[in-house]
């Protein structure tokens, strides 16, 4: 292991980051209104004078590392940057007061960097959503926004100065499928990403904050979070009852479509692009295979909740009625997507919904989005291969003696991928098992609740789902005491339940592999 080396490249990151905090250093000098209390001035201050001063450190020990970097450098560089991040981007948030527990904090900052969304704001005596500062709230969202395609991504830009390829660091990422169509050379992808990325953020800005100036909805600083939220499939909002606080259609349905576009597979995208052609996005079984799912579930789910029907208590005093069936449409399409991206996003209580609805939001919570996108999850084609396996199973049963290959589409899946695939099911289950077990030693979890939670914080959705139960007619209350639903927050909880919680975090978006080798002896041999 060149251990120099890694410190070389980290050094580079950690002073990316660093500058990021500088200038949301120079914003929170010019905000005015800061609510009593939280000084966000001195956080960010704080944040960037300690990743300097790391950076430099870093650099230090590395500057006169030898070039080489292999497999396990890039694994080493993956998980360190992960935790480094974490803790660097908890610094604003504790250092301004904004949070008031280092463990919240880097849950917090572990939770947008992973894209996750989940948050301790409003619980646990942190100061509510609504009650933060433009720049601690902004913060928040750029964290999820620079998460949103890894902070591998950002050492795929950062390498190429650096004289280091970032081959090793990508595929590290990804335990998949891949078609080599759609990967034409490493930078150049990358280039082609960062205009997409950067292009869709800035489309969803702009319409959301001409929506919010035109209706008087919300502001400049809400639009710029939102958007950089969405598309990173993140779901940190700038409001405590998230989404659902505009009660607005054209929001949601515009939301929904950038959530969509979020979770479908980026080089898919720019392969479309080049080629000019919608039709190759259909004709790609991943997508059409998400596509499917997507349009089932929201139909499922719309059904599910007509057929139950009757007023439902949302939040506060708000009453939602799925006599209607547009309602239910419109509620079940908006939570589909935002869990089936993961990106959590709320406008509808789902868990005063009936059980079939939420059994259904479980699948797609565990299921995720396409490969190569900014979602979580366990992922379609991994699920779709899985598919092939088990039809593939039973045409052998019936026929022993046939000789066939497991296809998705005309390319043919080898075993090495297959079994990669298997392992890394199993891994992923014996993560949630485990965070399930954990969780459910807290008072005010139920056991269906500890295995969401689990769930949601591997699979990066962020919100969960807390037991409820009728108390009057169209009227629920929790069984108790702690809300981890989409209009709930995770502070209540206590410290080694969040920090295992960050920990999930950082292995549902590393996809497990990664950041466990750095646990095994011989990563770290010569």
């Amino acid at each position: 292991m060149n251990l120099a080396q890694v410190a070389r490249v980290l050094s580079g990151f950690v002073l990316f980051f660093s500058l990021l905090q500088a200038s949301l250093l120079v914003i929170a000098c010019m905000e005015e209104n800061v609510p009593p209390g939280i000084e966000p001035v001195t956080g960010f201050a704080w944040g960037a004078g300690t990743g300097l001063a790391i950076a430099v450190t870093l650099w230090l020990i590395g500057r006169t590392a030898s070039a080489d970097f292999f497999r396990r450098e890039g694994l080493a560089v993956v998980g360190a940057a992960w935790l480094v991040a974490g803790v660097l981007g908890a610094i604003p948030f504790y250092a301004s007061g904004a949070i008031i527990s280092s463990c919240d904090a880097i849950f917090e900052a572990i939770s947008g960097l992973t894209t996750t969304g989940a948050t301790t704001l409003g619980s646990g005596g942190n100061p509510t959503i609504e009650e933060q500062p433009s720049s601690i709230l902004l913060w928040r969202a750029m964290t999820q926004w620079i998460g949103g395609l890894g902070v591998i991504f950002v050492f795929i830009v950062l390498l190429p100065a650096m004289g280091v390829t970032g081959k090793n660091l990508l595929a590290s990422e990804q335990v998949g499928v891949a078609n080599d169509d759609l990967r034409p050379s490493m930078r150049l992808q990358a280039r082609s990403l960062f205009r997409l990325y950067v292009g869709a953020t800035a489309v969803l800005g702009v319409f959301l904050w001409i929506w919010g100036k035109a209706t008087g909805s919300h502001t400049a600083i809400d639009a710029i979070c939102h958007a950089f939220s969405t598309l990173a499939t993140g779901g940190f909002s700038t409001k405590n009852y998230s989404i659902g606080q505009f009660e607005s259609v054209v929001v949601e349905v515009v939301t929904i479509f950038f959530m969509f576009v979020g979770g479908t597979s980026f080089a898919l995208l720019i392969s479309a692009m080049r080629k000019r052609s919608a039709t190759s996005l259909w004709k790609n079984p991943e997508f059409r295979a998400y596509a499917l799912l997507t349009l089932t579930l929201v139909l499922a789910v719309s059904l599910i909740l007509r057929i139950g029907g009757g007023e439902v208590l949302d939040h506060a005093t708000v009453h939602r009625n799925y006599d209607d069936f547009g309602r239910c449409l419109r509620d079940a399409a908006f939570q589909v997507v935002s869990l089936l991206t993961s990106t959590g996003f709320g406008t509808a209580d789902y868990q005063n919904w009936p059980k079939a609805a939420l059994i259904l939001l479980m699948f797609a919570m565990f299921v995720g989005g396409c490969s190569g996108s900014t979602a979580g999850g366990f992922k379609i084609v991994r699920m779709l291969v899985f598919v092939r396996v088990i039809t593939f199973t039973i045409r052998r049963f019936i026929r022993p003696k046939s000789v066939e290959k497991i296809k998705v589409d005309d390319d043919v899946v080898p075993n090495s991928v297959i079994s990669a695939m298997v392992g890394l099911f199993l891994l992923w289950l014996l993560v949630i098992f485990v965070g399930a077990i954990i969780y459910s030693f807290e008072r005010g979890i139920d056991l269906t609740s500890a295995f969401v939670i689990s769930l949601s914080m591997c699979s990066c959705t962020g919100p969960a789902m807390a037991e409820v139960f009728e108390v009057s007619p169209g009227e629920f209350t929790l069984v108790g005491p702690v809300n981890v639903g989409p209009y709930g927050a995770f502070g209540d909880l206590h410290a080694y339940s969040k920090l295992f919680m960050s920990f999930e975090m950082i292995l549902g978006r590393l996809e497990i592999l990664a950041p466990l080798v750095l646990f095994a002896p011989t990563t770290w041999r010569r």
